[in-house]
């Protein structure tokens, strides 16, 4: 009963951060054939911005701002995480698209000129 109900509250939160984290539109639009070459320099860029506001987030804590900055240090955490994962997984992701479009265009055919 335990499992059952947090694989639905999981299924329900990841259903609600897919609907409306801006980001995520983002990452699953990376992982498109038309996104997808545009992934690892998206990611180039997003990493660092997202690392540096969570460093300012937490600096905030830190000098003993309110407690509320946590949440947008777990955003930023978040993100930058996300975008990290999207920079390592592109190149794979090109690279498995590339060989099954090859496969699928079946084997090479022999023109005269080949020959």
């Amino acid at each position: 009963m335990v499992f059952r109900l947090s694989f639905a509250f999981t299924g329900a939160l990841i259903a609600f951060c897919q609907a409306w984290m801006p980001t995520n539109h983002l990452v699953r639009w990376l992982y498109t054939d038309r996104g997808l070459p545009w992934g690892l320099p998206v990611a180039t860029l997003l990493v660092p911005v997202y690392f540096q506001l969570g460093r300012v987030f937490q600096a905030r804590v830190e000098d003993g701002g309110s407690g509320w900055w946590w949440l947008p240090f777990a955003w930023a955490v978040v993100n930058c995480l996300k975008f990290t994962s999207v920079a390592v997984r592109t190149p794979f992701a090109w690279v498995y698209r590339v060989i099954r479009r090859a496969k699928s265009r079946g084997p090479a055919r022999r023109t005269r000129a080949a020959v």
